[in-house]
């Protein structure tokens, strides 16, 4: 199969992951564009993105949440793409991962599902692969890709491409819980943020509200 057919972007969003670049940079170079908005690293991370051929774009997302966030980043590809690729800095295709996208891509696809890798021993279906247009991140947290394009939702599974997470446990998550709560006042029927509510509120060991949401 000739392969380069099909015009490929990975987007991504970044906040002092200096020490993830060089890495992630060597896993997403089979792209043909890279895309980041960083949103206010006090490290190198931008400067090292944009030296490893990286478009990167500095912007304040006030007040925080994940989707708008995601959504800045989409707007800064080309509206000439025809698949985006969605992913983080601490996670890691593994290689040849285009030929697989390629391979399985067809034009009237609007998403793809993949392997997630979360831990060695944690593996689950991940679709951040989209079709360019018809498409906007939604959910202030835990956001998903929200389709809206006049044609069926198509979804094609990529045999082999795995992606892998490395994550950075330094990181705090105390910015989860809030946007959560809110995740749930905007979408309070959405059973998905009501699940991740719970789940949350059980690691700060709120046990009255843990039980009562994961019942609801």
């Amino acid at each position: 199969m000739e392969l380069n057919r099909y015009k490929i972007c990975v987007y991504a969003i970044s906040k002092n992951e200096e020490q993830f670049v060089d890495r992630w940079m060597d896993a997403v170079g089979e792209a043909d564009l890279v895309v980041v908005v960083d949103t206010g690293s006090t490290d190198r991370t931008a400067e090292k993105l944009r030296a490893r051929g990286a478009l990167v774009y500095e912007e304040t997302i006030v007040p925080w949440r994940f989707d708008e966030a995601r959504n800045r980043a989409l707007e800064h590809v080309p509206e000439d793409a025809d698949i985006c690729v969605s992913n983080d800095l601490d996670e890691v295709f593994e290689p040849g991962w285009r030929e697989k996208l390629e391979t399985a891509w067809r034009p009237e696809h609007t998403r793809a599902r993949y392997l997630f890798a979360w831990t060695p021993a944690k593996t689950f279906p991940m679709e951040k692969i989209h079709r360019r247009h018809g498409f906007r991140w939604v959910h202030p947290v835990h956001e998903v890709l929200e389709y809206s394009g006049s044609d069926p939702d198509n979804t094609v599974w990529v045999a082999g491409l795995v992606l892998r997470h490395y994550p950075d446990l330094t990181k705090p998550r105390s910015q989860y819980l809030p946007l959560l709560e809110l995740s749930v006042r905007e979408n309070p029927d959405d059973d998905r943020a009501v699940f991740w509510l719970g789940r949350e509120y059980m690691y700060y060991g709120k046990w009255s509200s843990c039980i009562e949401t994961l019942k609801r």
